[in-house]
């Protein structure tokens, strides 16, 4: 993830997805939990879920305790088709752009700020970066 690498980001949240998740469990609350249980043992980074930011609250803040280190901003959602991953990813990263979630992060310090559209369809994941 710090990487910038979203083809393995998402193939290693799909093989978790195909081990964990129930065909019941699709809403973006399950996916939400999921994904801020996986990024929690990140070494020193600090994962904050639904905080204030901007214009509003992106669902999950990855960040370096230093603002010499590197955030992430992740907005999840689920798609209602397998075909509407990309489409829901691009979404995702519109919302981090028009809420301004980056903003709070930047007045921080922060100047290495990574941002990923997140989409789930069942057992599916799509990642995409911003810029």
């Amino acid at each position: 993830m710090l990487k910038g690498d979203t083809e393995k980001m998402a193939e290693i949240l799909s093989e978790n997805l195909m081990e964990t998740i129930s065909f019941y469990d699709y809403q973006e609350s399950y996916y939400h939990g999921f994904l801020a249980g996986l990024l929690r043992p990140m070494g020193n980074y600090i994962v904050q879920s639904n905080r204030e930011s901007g214009k509003g609250r992106p669902d999950i803040l990855v960040r370096y305790p230093s603002v010499r280190g590197k955030a992430v901003i992740l907005e999840l959602k689920v798609a209602k088709t397998y075909q509407e991953l990309e489409k829901k990813c691009d979404e995702a990263l519109r919302q981090i752009e028009e809420q301004k979630y980056e903003e709070g992060l930047r007045r921080e310090g922060y100047q290495d700020i990574l941002k990923y559209g997140v989409a789930f369809y069942r057992k599916e994941c799509m990642v995409k970066a911003g810029k």
